[in-house]
């Protein structure tokens, strides 16, 4: 198993790991698994951690139809940051096997009805980021109600580092707002924990998850998260005639 794909499962668990840990997603108490992983990651660990992230309904049918799509694995490096970050990956995912994606829902709890109508009405040009399950799909879990509050924590965010402290990251990130029955960003200034001690520097831009700072984006990264958030964020705003 080569350092690269190491690296990819632990941003994986990275991002998997609030989430879980909240008992919104995931087999419950697969975050001691990840933070044992994200610890101190080795090859003797991955196939356990793979395992519980096969269990993650809203993530993993996602990496493998972004797999197909590309003929690749789905815990390769690249399909992983294609769904979390975004990618031109996204681009090659066929619109029906994306409608056939959201159908499946229903095996995890998405009650047919919905399933089906989200399937039928899935916008053009929405692509396979994660960005598209929060605003579009929602939550199929019962456990977080799909309100404006939780949508806005569960996207992925980004926001440049401020200073920091023992209290947490001072950041001017985004917020998730309605507007018209649209959804719209703005920028705001933002309070973030650090739990995994990436410890920032002013200037840096980290993403965050759940209100907490996930990882330092490279300026590739960032301009990625930029690109395929607001592009789905486009794709679901109702178009003039």
């Amino acid at each position: 198993m080569q350092q690269r794909e190491i690296d990819a499962l632990k941003r994986a668990c990275l991002y998997s790991f609030i989430p879980n840990k909240l008992g919104y997603c995931g087999p419950p108490g697969s975050w001691e698994a990840f933070l044992a992983f994200i610890s101190s990651p080795s090859e003797e660990q991955a196939p356990g951690v793979r395992q519980l992230l096969r269990h993650f309904f809203a993530l993993h049918p996602y990496l493998e139809l972004i797999a197909k799509a590309n003929e690749k694995s789905a815990f390769d490096p690249e399909i992983i940051e294609a769904y979390w970050i975004g990618s031109d990956l996204l681009l090659n995912v066929q619109f029906s096997e994306f409608q056939k994606t959201i159908l499946s829902f229903q095996r995890s709890g998405l009650p047919r009805p919905i399933a089906e109508k989200k399937a039928a009405c899935l916008p053009d040009g929405l692509l396979p980021h994660h960005s598209a399950h929060v605003l579009y799909v929602n939550f199929i879990s019962k456990n977080v109600p799909p309100l404006i509050e939780n949508l806005g924590n569960c996207l992925i965010q980004w926001a440049e580092v401020k200073s920091e402290s023992e209290k947490g990251i001072e950041a001017r990130g985004i917020g998730l707002f309605s507007e018209g029955g649209e959804f719209k960003i703005l920028e705001k200034a933002k309070k973030i924990l650090d739990p995994f001690k990436i410890s920032p520097k002013p200037g840096d831009f980290v993403s965050v998850h759940w209100g907490n700072a996930i990882e330092t984006l490279s300026e590739e990264s960032l301009e990625s998260l930029k690109k395929f958030t607001l592009l789905n964020l486009a794709a679901l705003t109702p178009k003039s005639r």
